[in-house]
């Protein structure tokens, strides 16, 4: 969209990516992708390695003119635990996102009665 590439993957989940990630095409697709929109609210299954290690715009340097941007709606504490690895979402993933793209996500909302956030993305 408008020379950008935005990607949306709802709910796969990791057998939805292992089978896309065996085609060099989609593989080479990923390393240009300006857009992430995080899926299944960030659960283990939805962002695997394999999927996160492919992506080219991630970065630490918040300065990169092309660092990938990240979308999440979540809430934490909802399902799963910390202490078997099953949160959602998942901590390490958003750890990742927070050092590495310019994440947007509804866990920083305050005000209960408010579900959304207008976001200007940079990109």
């Amino acid at each position: 969209m408008g020379g950008k590439r935005l990607l949306f993957p709802g709910d796969a989940q990791i057998e939805n990516w292992q089978y896309a990630l065996q085609s060099p095409a989609n593989r080479s697709l990923l390393a240009s992708v300006n857009l992430y929109k995080v899926g299944h609210h960030g659960s283990r299954n939805a962002t695997p390695k394999s999927l996160w290690k492919l992506f080219g715009n991630r970065t630490s340097k918040k300065s990169s003119k092309k660092r990938l941007s990240s979308l999440m709606s979540t809430l934490e504490h909802k399902h799963g635990s910390v202490a078997n690895k099953s949160e959602v979402p998942r901590e390490t993933l958003v750890n990742a996102l927070q050092r590495d793209t310019n994440l947007f996500t509804t866990q920083t909302l305050t005000d209960p009665k408010v579900f959304f956030h207008d976001s200007v993305l940079m990109l």
